[in-house]
């Protein structure tokens, strides 16, 4: 039975059976724990020092008493080489072990620090550029803005680094603005200067960097920092996944499998042995302390699946999976890696009542404010699907929101007046109980929606071409039944005929866009959908939200898979 008005009907699929459940412990561990702590300030020395040498190699005289404000302004500026550094992965324990891929991201961090320093320069430098050449600085301006937009499609995975890089700047040179009452320091804009103490710090950066990973921590203290991992499966896969962490000397320690005792053990170079069945995976994890854990096995079924990756996200475990266990998310996005392998990581460890705060407070004011820029467009098509036909200008209907709660979700009007849902019912229905699609004369990717639907109007299907039916969704947004970013709000009569592992969808908040919308719209199957979304769940971010959110303005513009 849904709830309509209370959020106490809490969708969760039934865990795994497990015995010994008295001995599942949460694992409460800090997202800093000491090898990050550790490389952290090891950074901010390399970094502060790095720009005081460059002073000392340039000749420039600073008298820490006297010229304060300087030194904490050159302080600001030497931040900006190690700000990207989270971005790309500098902190993640299993992407650090490899030397080369280790200095591949620290050049690309320093690619997008120089950007950041580029721009705090010119801002810096912008009036007297404004006094001098007007029109250049002006036609800078204006063929940036039109590169932004034709290269932004193509790179899209950069504009937040670009968008991070110019709001760092601007922040910088904000605080500099009020801070320095005088006017900010010369040296802060003094591009030749800057320059050499930005040379200077990437140069300590890198030494400090290979000292303190590949000796110190790989070398000398590599027992206390080495990862436990557990392998849930036995088959082929994880034997090779064995032997890669142990080929490439990898900061893990296998301790051995999880699984069907028919499959038990690993022949890799080092044998592992077998621990026990999975539901005995909490006395497993809390015994050997185990860290991550890699999901191999194709024979689990998808409620087990499902039931496991809650555990795991419980107990504060990262789970990481073969691609080919969920090729729809191998192949429609990005996915991570362990150690140098392609893989699928859920479950990594967030504070969720904090991010879910600042996800709605980023959603409602995005939403206030694309609201008030889009109301003349909202006008005018409430009166367009007034004049088209006879009925009301809004579609209202029962949605299932978060946690199983029915809320009103509102539309524009794209159907004829008193059209019924029966046609939209049956098809769903079938659709979700696999009668659609299974058969070999139909097509492979059937769509999620009806292509050729009677009840809608030609106004109508102009707006769904745009999803400019959608827009009083912002409504919802405003209220807080929906967030931008989550999976699409299922009808009461689609909730009903989902299996329990279907329902973990529904375990945030709806949202006007989504990952298969970006990723597949309309051309995904059914499960796959549902995989996607519960992909987006379990990794959700702010930056994948920005990412999705972007992306989704050239599929809405492409028209692609609206019907």
């Amino acid at each position: 039975m849904l709830a309509e008005n209370s959020t106490e009907n809490k969708i969760s699929s039934q865990p795994f059976e497990m015995e010994y459940e008295s001995a599942a412990v949460k694992r409460v561990r800090s997202p800093w724990p000491g090898y990050k702590i550790s490389l952290l300030a090891g950074d901010f020395v390399a970094a502060i020092g790095g720009f005081l040498l460059g002073v000392w190699v340039t000749g420039q005289n600073i008298s820490l008493g006297q010229d304060s404000g300087t030194v904490l302004g050159l302080l600001a500026l030497s931040l900006t080489t190690i700000i990207f550094f989270q971005t790309y992965s500098l902190y993640s324990y299993h992407l650090l072990f490899t030397r080369k891929m280790h200095l591949t991201n620290l050049a690309k961090s320093f690619c997008w620090s120089i950007i950041t320093l580029g721009i705090i320069l010119f801002l810096f430098n912008s009036p007297r550029l404004l006094e001098t050449h007007y029109l250049v600085f002006v036609t800078t301006l204006l063929l940036g803005a039109v590169a932004f937009l034709f290269l932004s499609r193509f790179l899209w995975s950069h504009v937040l680094d670009l968008l991070l890089a110019i709001g760092i700047a601007l922040l910088i040179v904000g605080l500099s603005g009020m801070g320095f009452k005088e006017g900010v320091p010369a040296i802060m804009a003094n591009g030749p200067v800057c320059s050499i103490c930005f040379l200077s710090a990437m140069v300590l950066l890198t030494a400090s960097r290979i000292f303190m990973v590949h000796v110190i921590f790989y070398q000398w203290l590599r027992r206390r920092f080495r990862g436990q991992v557990v392998i849930v499966g036995s088959d082929q896969e994880a034997d090779n996944i064995a032997n890669h962490v142990i080929e490439h000397n990898a900061p893990f320690w296998i301790v051995g499998t999880v699984g069907s005792k028919a499959k038990s053990g690993l022949k890799s170079s080092v044998p592992k042995r077998w621990l026990g069945a999975i539901g005995q995976l909490p006395v497993i994890i809390s015994q050997f302390k185990i860290d991550d854990i890699i999901i191999t096995d194709e024979d689990m079924d998808k409620p087990t699946l499902i039931s496991l990756l809650d555990f795991c996200k419980s107990a504060g475990i990262n789970a990481w999976f073969t691609p080919k266990l969920m090729p729809v998310i191998d192949i429609k996005i990005y996915i991570d890696n362990f150690c140098g392998l392609p893989m699928i990581r859920m479950c990594s460890q967030k504070n969720t009542w904090l991010f879910n705060k600042l996800k709605h407070s980023v959603d409602a004011l995005i939403s206030l404010v694309f609201f008030i820029l889009q109301l003349p467009l909202f006008l005018i098509i409430s009166l367009a699907v007034k004049l088209d036909s006879p009925g009301s200008v809004f579609y209202r209907t029962r949605a299932v929101g978060k946690n199983g709660r029915v809320f009103q979700m509102y539309k524009f009007r794209s159907m004829v007046a008193d059209a019924g849902n029966g046609i939209h019912k049956e098809f769903v229905t079938r659709l979700i109980k696999g009668e659609i699609g299974d058969t070999a004369d139909e097509d492979e990717c059937r769509p999620l929606k009806i292509t050729d639907d009677p009840r809608v109007t030609q106004l109508g299907k102009f707006l769904r071409k745009f999803s400019l039916d959608e827009l009083p969704q912002l409504i919802n947004v405003l209220k807080g039944d929906m967030s931008l970013v989550g999976p699409r709000p299922c009808l009461p009569y689609e909730y009903e005929c989902y299996k329990e592992w279907c329902k973990k969808r529904v375990s945030v908040r709806a949202g006007i866009t989504g990952l298969w919308q970006v990723t597949g719209r309309s051309s995904v199957s059914f499960e796959d959908m549902i995989l996607l979304d519960l992909y987006y769940i379990y990794n959700r971010n702010l930056a994948m939200d920005f990412n999705i959110l972007f992306e989704t303005i050239f599929v809405v513009l492409g028209k692609k898979g609206a019907y």
